[in-house]
């Protein structure tokens, strides 16, 4: 009973707040955004526990490039970063597409034209930088038949409305459990010649393959690897990123050169370095963009060469 008030409790406070949100965002843009800034430097200041560690992975991974002020700020930046691009994810709702395209700028179109015609379909390999809540939107609003590969919350009710939120931004999504559905529509999209987009950064402590990022050891999933070599799908990567004048700009770049000859568990792990070692370069790019909570440490002794979610 417990559970299910909790349920329904949270299925109706995100119901209220999304509405709120939506009606807020577009009759006050510019004050929603401020109340977002000041809410992401509350938060900073209450939760000592994301503070701590994003603070730490930052120079971790930087070194005596950067320093405690320096590191600290970032981490500032990135949570209001985060915020801004909850509200602008909840403004697309009513946004039209011509509103989007002229808040949206696209680099490197050609790129995923290309890969496309190759006729496999295509795996955009995106991470949680910048605001990666709207890359498919911004996608399907060009004409690209796209969807988004999605963990979602486990209370049914709560998954079904941010599905319902996701159409109303031109998001088609893939549930990524069961797992084997998941690979099952995945595969019959890239059969259509279409795009899936999946954010492949959740990096965890144990199972998955052993890659390096900044330094330290961390298990990526297997999944996006595994699915471009089964279906010969291409792999282009994209991130949808905040520029200096706040502007957002999706940037998608050449398609990943994978090795493609072999599909053993070596030329896995050589083709997950190679997504690895895209993030690192979007991620030194963009430092304040990325969520540095997803750097975890690999534990030690842990299996390295298991299967792992998508």
């Amino acid at each position: 009973m417990t559970d299910w008030l909790i349920g329904k409790a949270t299925y109706a406070s995100t119901w209220l707040g999304l509405k709120i949100g939506c009606a807020a965002s577009r009759r006050f843009p510019r004050a929603t955004l401020s109340l977002a800034d000041r809410s992401a430097n509350l938060c900073f200041r209450l939760f000592p526990g994301f503070r701590r560690r994003s603070i730490a992975n930052i120079r971790a991974a930087f070194g005596s490039s950067i320093s405690a002020t320096e590191a600290e700020n970032t981490a500032r930046r990135t949570l209001r970063n985060f915020f801004r691009a909850c509200v602008e994810l909840v403004a697309a709702v009513s946004a039209s597409d011509e509103e989007l395209r002229r808040k949206i700028d696209v680099v490197g179109r050609e790129h995923l034209d290309r890969a496309l015609a190759k006729g496999k379909g295509v795996l955009v390999l995106s991470a949680h930088l910048g605001n990666f809540f709207l890359v498919g939107t911004r996608l399907t609003i060009d004409g690209y038949r796209a969807s988004v590969l999605i963990n979602q919350p486990r209370e049914g009710s709560f998954a079904e409305l941010l599905d319902e939120y996701r159409l109303r931004v031109r998001q088609r999504t893939i549930h990524a459990r069961p797992r084997r559905q998941a690979l099952r529509e995945l595969s019959e999209m890239l059969r259509r010649n279409e795009v899936a987009v999946i954010i492949a950064d959740e990096y965890r402590r144990s199972k998955g393959v052993e890659v390096t990022l900044f330094g330290q050891t961390v298990h990526a999933r297997r999944g996006p690897v595994t699915l471009a070599l089964r279906t010969g799908a291409a792999v282009v990567p994209a991130c949808l990123v905040r520029r200096s004048d706040d502007r957002l700009q999706l940037i998608i770049e050449p398609e990943l050169n994978l090795l493609r000859d072999t599909k053993d568990r070596e030329a896995i792990r050589e083709n997950t370095v190679v997504m690895t070692e895209w993030l690192e370069r979007k991620v030194r790019q963009f430092p304040d963009q990325w969520n540095w909570m997803n750097l975890r440490r690999s534990e030690s002794g842990a299996g390295g060469t298991e299967a792992s979610k998508i």
